[in-house]
């Protein structure tokens, strides 16, 4: 064999094995929460708009867990454990919470603590934006009013947020 041809052959077989690596990196696991962008979202089978629509969110805020990266497209989790795949320009990072609990109605509080004065009682699946978050308690807001709630009532938050 000639030294030309060794030589290519070479470099071909490392030029693949540099491809198949990078595919690989291209689905990367992640872990964090989003929120949806648009008033509604296609949720997909796969990463692409070529794969078919599993179902579709109605509601701007919505926080979703992202899962998994794949070029554009975001590998999610909703609240009830579904997942499929959305465009990466359908999310934001600014944070929201759903209030998800075993109760029907839960309360906020002018202070983190049950005892304080109530502000209001909210109902499961109301939407309020994530201020901050301190031990189990986190502090949304809602419709203007600020105020906090027991974090164990909430879908959008994670361990992290409750240092």
């Amino acid at each position: 064999m000639n030294k030309k041809y060794l030589f290519l052959t070479i470099f071909l077989f490392f030029v693949s094995l540099s491809n198949e690596s990078k595919s690989a990196q291209q689905i990367q696991e992640v872990n964090y929460f989003a929120s949806l962008r648009a008033n509604e979202t296609n949720v997909r089978s796969g990463p692409g708009s070529n794969y078919p629509i599993k179902y579709s969110f109605k509601i701007k805020n919505l926080p979703i867990r992202v899962v998994s990266e794949y070029d554009n497209w975001c590998e999610i989790e909703d609240y009830e454990g579904s997942k499929g795949w959305i465009a990466q320009n359908l999310i934001t990072k600014k944070r929201h919470v759903l209030i998800y609990s075993k109760k029907n109605i839960i309360g906020m509080f002018v202070k983190k603590d049950p005892n304080s004065r109530k502000i209001f009682n909210i109902e499961n699946f109301v939407i309020g934006e994530l201020l901050k978050c301190e031990k189990s308690w986190c502090a949304i807001k809602i419709n203007d009013k600020k105020g906090w709630v027991h974090s164990q009532d909430l879908f959008g938050i994670d361990n992290l947020d409750l240092q």
